[in-house]
């Protein structure tokens, strides 16, 4: 059983956005989220009784530490970046590869106008020896690649698995809400054929990042992803928009050295189109992810199609894609495998996005199972299935605000699941294999107090509201869409690990602690599951 309790329909998920408001993500008058919660405070700043938009009531945080905070505002490290000069509009995705993290902004107004990727150097944190050093260092704004149409939003992006190109995408704000940027850059004028586009940079030199390639497409695309199959560079982008009907999985050819993407096939749920000529599009479509898989020995692409729910795709022929399996769900937004079989199973993770609800359902963070992938799929039969779930309020009401669902989330080896929970801030699940069980262990609820009239306010006017969680060495960095970026460590609470050694009679513990300094993410993890009883 899936345990959904809300369907958004396709055509509705669009009309929620235009709902919010023409410009939604540029206005300037500050509103109050419309929810509250049923029962009393959960101890983490969610009591009925308060301003959810209110930064300063939402400091709570559990087994998880603040390392650095960044707001984006202009280049420089953290320390001359304050909350008081932010970057102005939104932010949305973010990727961290080697030295380096990359962002877009899903908007950009005056004063910072125009951004539509920042780089930002984390270095610091991957040289770091213990937690002191890691409490020191700082992220560095070291540059962003420009808009080049002032009515897009930039709303994903993602890196070549070498780290030399990054990939992103961009819709009109007018195909997401009613109106274009009221505010556009006074710099520098728009010079893309359409705010609707895929577009290639390249990064060898990440402080000097450079556009190589563009596709532009009518209203653009809301995901994507960079694989490479049989040495051939992929980008498998989502058109999501399924208004005109030609919804789908759009695969780009890469040519590094032209820079050129070209469109060699579109799928949907009616097949392959090849030719270019779309039909069938007409269900709303979501995000994809591409895994290499070992035991398959072909490329897997884990689609979230909305009410459609979740489909693995053989990628191996990129030209011809197939359905290798299957997983029923509402309101599918993501969904990420784990990078590496836990205890010899493939497994699964997948989230809800919701609106609105009146019944008490944040959205669910799902556990799969995905060994059916093995056997084959019947069309209409579920080969993938549910081993557990974890929802983080069941006494939710809220109307039309994206408040509390999960949005973006990281699955690493050590078995951790890393979730931007809008309202909810970054949670840290743990996966337990021994009753395939999805625990929260953690969570970093604060936000930095922005100027009023930096923030997406037609969107969401909570603090906090994240975007995505992704990690790295030990240390996650959380996208805020009005604040920033926050670098965290989890970090179990002293007394709890204090108590457990003590009943546990674990000799050699301080040794296993000065280990864990290095930071790695499967030492530091695992100590929590020894320590927490």
């Amino acid at each position: 059983m899936t345990n959904d309790r809300t369907t958004l329909t396709d055509a509705t998920r669009r009309t929620v956005l235009k709902t919010l408001g023409g410009g939604a993500a540029l206005t300037v008058a500050p509103t109050a989220s419309a929810h509250e919660f049923n029962g009393d405070s959960a101890g983490d700043g969610t009591s009925s009784s308060h301003d959810h938009t209110d930064a300063s009531l939402h400091g709570s945080s559990s087994n998880v530490e603040l390392l650095d905070y960044h707001s984006l505002g202009r280049r420089g490290p953290s320390s001359a970046n304050s909350a008081d000069d932010p970057h102005f509009g939104g932010i949305s995705e973010m990727r961290v590869i080697g030295d380096y993290a990359y962002v877009c902004f899903f908007s950009s107004k005056d004063p910072t106008n125009n951004r539509g990727m920042g780089v930002v150097d984390i270095s610091e944190f991957n040289a770091a020896d213990n937690a002191s050093d890691l409490r020191d260092a700082e992220m560095n704004f070291v540059a962003f690649v420009r808009n080049d149409n002032d009515a897009a939003a930039v709303m994903d992006l993602k890196t070549s698995a070498d780290g030399d190109y990054v990939f992103y995408t961009k819709q009109p704000v007018s195909a997401l809400f009613d109106d274009p940027d009221p505010t556009p850059s006074t710099e520098e004028d728009s010079t893309g054929p359409l705010a609707g586009a895929i577009t290639a940079v390249d990064v060898t030199d990440p402080e000097n990042p450079t556009i190589v390639g563009t596709f532009a497409h009518d209203t653009g695309f809301h995901n994507c992803w960079h694989h490479e199959v049989g040495g051939t560079d992929y980008v498998f982008a989502i058109k999501d928009i399924e208004l005109d009907g030609t919804s789908g999985v759009y695969v780009f050819e890469f040519d590094r050295t032209t820079g050129l993407l070209e469109l060699v096939n579109t799928w949907n749920q009616e097949g392959n189109f090849a030719d270019g000529n779309v039909t069938g599009g007409d269900r709303y479509i979501h995000d994809i992810v591409v895994q290499d898989d070992p035991r398959l020995e072909k490329p897997v692409g884990y689609l979230s199609y909305w009410n459609a729910g979740v489909y693995a795709l053989d990628l191996s022929n990129p030209r011809n894609i197939s359905v290798l399996g299957h997983f029923t769900m509402s309101n599918a937004h993501y969904a990420e495998p784990a990078p590496t079989y836990f205890d010899g199973k493939r497994v699964l993770v997948a989230g809800h996005e919701y609106p609105s609800d009146k019944n008490g359902h944040s959205g669910q963070v799902k556990l799969l199972d995905a060994d059916g992938l093995d056997d084959g799929y019947a069309k209409g039969e579920d080969n993938i299935v549910e081993l557990d779930h974890w929802e983080w309020r069941d006494d939710a009401s809220y109307d039309g605000t994206y408040t509390f669902s999960p949005h973006n989330f990281t699955v690493t080896a050590g078995k951790w699941v890393h979730v931007g929970h809008y309202h909810g801030g970054t949670r840290f699940l743990r996966i337990d294999a021994d009753d395939w069980s999805l625990t929260e262990k953690g969570y970093f609820q604060a936000a930095k107090d922005v100027p009023e009239e930096s923030k997406v306010v037609g969107l969401n006017h909570a603090a906090p509201f994240t975007w995505t969680a992704v990690t790295q060495n030990g240390v996650t960095y959380a996208a805020d869409i009005n604040t920033g970026v926050y670098a965290l460590r989890y970090k179990p609470d002293r007394n709890v690990a204090r108590a457990s050694v003590g009943a546990a009679g674990i000799v050699g513990s301080v040794g296993l602690f000065r280990l864990a300094r290095r930071y790695s993410d499967d030492l530091r993890m695992a100590l929590d599951g020894l320590f927490s009883t």
